[in-house]
């Protein structure tokens, strides 16, 4: 009996297992079809508005092909909190194109995000919630890798207690084929950037073979690839939920259908707003996080990285911390002193983000020296261009201070991202090695001419092009409180000569973005100016002429755009209200008629240059003391106003045995 007992026992426990797990499996399969009919049901409300956009043929059908994906995504998998768009811990929503913008406005919209009328574009800068503005294709997707690469960085220094989002792109077909997003792509994979995800869907205009050959190229760079119907909704929540569980980044590419069937459910009308699933999910995640961020004992410098401040002792330190990283610096150039600064500012501050390109150690492999920052950098190979746009991405998401290293050569691969920087005015400095004609021995390809001048002309972009070492460092804090965007430090690999060292300046400073390095007393006759290695050129110029008799008085600008913002006063007292001016730089002489005036002189590079060692390309162009010289003394001569030679001057047939070049030390 009391077996009989126990059997019957084990009998109703077996079962009441069964009735439970089979009433559980049917809660959760109600649950699911709940939450499916609410996704048609937002997806139906979205195509109403996007029907109501005016959009081109082609545009307006990719819209309504990534409608029910992007609704998924938002209803079941993002992290986002309208009441909260620029909460850190968010998911990233990339929109790269200005086609696609309907889409994300229907998606704030059905939301309550705040977003405006669907009959407006909207546009970055006009919703916290438009990660990046519009631009050429490809910039948005390396932006968004360099979003995943910073959220990387964060989660490895704070954890994913406080750090644990994705970013999801909304791209086009002809992102994918740009370089830039290839390179981007690359080093997404090569990184391990497992939570980038970019959604896609063919042009009703593309190929469907150039299609599949773009997300070949892909799945060879080492990405998931994966293809869904873009009306099945299972297929695509499989997708979506594998994602979340890859080890790689994923592109999912919704495929169309030709007569795609949907449920006749009616609009969504009674969850949207802040009753949405989307805000009333970010809403509670939010919360948790904050309630994380409250007892974690990281918090004061998790908010300090957010907020982009610094510690208040932090230019003591970095100034202190310089001095001591550049006596191990194996001499005193530009480059170097901008490396050591570097070193020592990522010591002091955590958000510092370093990514290398090949080219700009290259000059370092030649001299046998050490690359720089082979600890700390990620290096990203000769994908310049690649790396240009992470770093652009980098800075959008908040918390890192992103820094790039390069070649100035490589400029010109680099100038659409840099574009995009200074167009969202991101904060992104730029290390730009082998200025000048240090290379000018592989060819006139090797010199930038018209980099400068190009590089200047760029709204919101500060150009930095230091003479020494001391400058070199001004020059680096200058370039951290920049208050419009994206700052360039131009540096040369190697030292001025050991008899052109910098005095203490004669009024003003490097920080203010021009100075006066020394000036005689009395009526200025000639104001030489001049930035980087011809600095040390301008400075022989000056001595020569000195002895000449005339009173001259020798500038030094760093940066342009920083010497354009100060007090109309300060920059009379730097170049003079009287006497010849005269400017001396290897570039192009475009955009120094600004300080020239109309009866200047500009001694400098506007053509391309031969295979020769860099101070031979300097003496064909006249970029040598004693070529200013003669300059100046002719333009005198002509106009009669020569001064009489002093007694203790030289007699005018020394000119001749003038030095008529600046030799240029070679490592």
């Amino acid at each position: 009996m009391h077996g009989a007992l126990l059997a019957l026992h084990s009998l109703g426990q077996n079962t009441g297992l069964m009735v439970g797990t089979s009433s559980t499996n049917h809660t959760a399969s109600h649950a699911s079809h709940t939450q499916d009919a609410l996704v048609l049901r937002m997806d139906k409300a979205a195509r109403a508005l996007l029907a109501a956009t005016s959009t081109e043929e082609d545009t307006r059908t990719e819209l309504q092909t990534m409608c029910l994906p992007i609704t998924a995504l938002w209803c079941r998998i993002l992290r986002f909190d309208p009441s909260m768009p620029t909460w850190p811990d968010r998911d990233r929503c990339v929109v790269p194109s200005s086609a696609m913008l309907p889409l994300l406005a229907a998606m704030l919209r059905l939301t309550g995000s705040g977003a405006q009328e669907m009959g407006t574009t909207l546009e970055y800068g006009q919703h916290p919630a438009v990660e990046i503005a519009t631009g050429p294709a490809g910039q948005g997707m390396a932006a968004a890798a360099g979003m995943a690469l910073a959220e990387q960085h964060l989660a490895k220094r704070y954890g994913r207690s406080l750090v644990n989002h994705r970013t999801w792109v909304l791209a086009r077909d002809s992102d994918l084929v740009t370089g830039v997003a290839l390179e981007a792509a690359q080093l997404a994979s090569r990184f391990g950037l497992n939570r980038m995800a970019v959604l896609v869907c063919p042009s009703p205009l593309t190929d469907p073979a150039d299609f599949s050959d773009s997300l070949a190229r892909f799945g060879a760079s080492g990405w998931s690839v994966r293809k869904v119907r873009a009306h099945d909704l299972g297929g695509i929540m499989a997708a979506l939920q594998a994602t979340l569980r890859a080890r790689k980044p994923t592109l999912v590419a919704c495929m169309p259908e030709c007569c795609p069937t949907l449920p006749d459910l009616p609009a969504e009308e009674e969850l949207t707003g802040p009753w949405s699933p989307t805000a009333r999910r970010g809403g509670s995640i939010r919360r948790s996080w904050l309630r994380r961020l409250a007892q974690h004992r990281a918090r004061a410098d998790f908010e300090r990285d957010q907020s982009g401040k610094a510690r208040q002792t932090m230019r003591e330190d970095w100034g202190r911390l310089w001095r001591q990283t550049l006596r191990e610096a194996p001499d005193s150039s530009s480059q170097q002193a901008a490396f050591a600064g570097l070193r020592a500012l990522a010591m002091l501050r955590q958000d510092v983000a370093i990514l290398a390109a090949t080219s700009s150690t290259r000059s370092s492999r030649r001299a046998n020296l050490p690359i720089p920052f082979s600890n700390t950098a990620q290096p990203c190979g000769i994908q310049e261009h690649g790396m240009a746009g992470m770093l652009n991405g980098m800075a959008r998401h908040g918390g890192i201070l992103p820094c790039g290293i390069a070649g100035m050569m490589t400029i010109d691969r680099m100038r659409s991202a840099l574009r995009m920087t200074a167009l969202m005015r991101s904060k992104v400095l730029y290390l730009l090695t082998d200025d000048g004609l240090a290379l000018s021995d592989n060819g006139g390809g090797w010199q930038p001419v018209e980099q400068l001048a190009s590089l200047r002309a760029m709204p919101h972009l500060a150009v930095f092009r230091p003479a020494c070492a001391e400058e070199t460092f001004a020059c680096w804090q200058a370039a951290l409180n920049w208050p419009q965007g994206p700052a360039l430090l131009i540096l040369c690999p190697h030292p001025p000569p050991a008899h052109a060292g910098r005095r203490a300046g004669h009024y003003g400073g490097p920080s203010h973005g021009g100075y006066l390095i020394s000036c005689g007393a009395g009526e200025r006759d000639v104001t030489l100016m001049a930035s980087g290695p011809e600095v040390a050129i301008a400075t022989q110029a000056g001595q020569h002429l000195a002895e000449r008799g005339l009173n001259v008085a020798v500038v030094s600008i760093p940066c342009w755009e920083v010497f354009a913002q100060q007090p109309a006063a300060y920059r009379t007292a730097v170049l003079g209200q009287e006497g010849l001016r005269v400017g001396i730089e290897a570039a192009s002489s475009f955009g120094w008629e600004r300080w020239l005036g109309a009866d200047g002189i500009f001694v400098g590079m506007d053509d391309f240059g031969v295979s020769a060692p860099a101070n031979a390309v300097y003496e064909r162009f006249g970029i040598t003391a004693g070529a200013i010289c003669e300059k100046v003394l002719a333009r005198f001569l002509a106009s009669g106003a020569q001064k009489d030679s002093s007694p203790t001057a030289p007699p005018p047939s020394r000119l001749e045995t003038l030095d008529m070049s600046l030799t240029i030390t070679r490592s």
